[in-house]
């Protein structure tokens, strides 16, 4: 495996709970290279505001609420269950339009050196 896992001899497990908005479960935001994933919740209306995937890739699985995700003057309709792939040098946002909290986890890959 690359970078952190490297160094790793054994799983990693972190319980997804909470209403914190961000909560990083895996690698560093300082390195280049490896997987990143975070876990965020978002309230009613709220983005979490609107970036470039860069030289990643990105993978968005909602846990629970409804959410619009943005790229380019497009929109998808996530819900709960839903897995989303977001190709690299893609700007994009997610609004929550549900009525109660949005939980998703989100997943990134740099393989460049």
């Amino acid at each position: 495996m690359v970078g952190e896992f490297k160094k790793m001899t054994k799983p990693v497990v972190k319980l997804l709970k909470g209403n914190n908005r961000f909560k990083r479960l895996l690698g560093d935001s300082k390195k280049k290279q490896g997987l990143r994933s975070g876990f965020v919740v978002l309230r009613p209306g709220e983005f979490v505001g609107e970036h470039s995937t860069g030289t990643k890739e990105e993978i968005v699985i909602v846990l629970e609420g409804r959410a619009h995700f943005y790229y380019g003057k497009k929109k998808v309709i996530l819900k709960e269950s839903t897995f989303l792939y977001v190709p690299v040098k893609t700007t994009h946002n997610v609004k929550n339009v549900g009525q109660g909290p949005l939980k998703y986890v989100y997943i990134t890959a740099n393989l460049n050196k």
